[in-house]
């Protein structure tokens, strides 16, 4: 079952640069983009997700219509899926592990195996 988690401020056709996706250390990876304030200035904002096994990523040509459906311009917890159970069955502390994904305006769709995300 998938349920929504975060949704982008703006919709992803008005981002002013990015999404730019970093891996970081210790586990952890983000995206960031800017996108227009309320004063017309522009404002960085970032997703960062948290105790990452795994991620990927899928390009537009790629994209199937259950991503776009699912993901388009926010972020959602895909539930139980087979990359999850594969996954977890190496990880001491499995249940809390997450299948997070995120997809915009023209890809990439981007899906993570993590523990936990926020938002700056």
């Amino acid at each position: 079952m998938v349920s929504e988690l975060w949704r982008m401020p703006v919709p992803s056709t008005a981002l002013l640069a990015g999404p730019v996706f970093t891996p970081l250390s210790r586990r952890r990876c983000e995206f960031s983009f800017k996108i227009e304030g309320p004063k017309g200035e522009p404002t960085k904002m970032r997703l960062r997700f948290d105790g990452v096994e795994a991620y990927k990523c899928t390009y537009l040509t790629s994209l199937g219509a259950e991503m776009i459906e699912a993901a388009y311009d926010r972020l959602v917890d895909r539930g139980a899926t087979p990359w999850l159970a594969e996954l977890s069955k190496r990880h001491e502390r499995y249940w809390e592990l997450r299948h997070l994904m995120v997809c915009f305006d023209d890809g990439p769709c981007y899906e993570s195996i993590c523990t936990a995300f926020s938002c700056h």
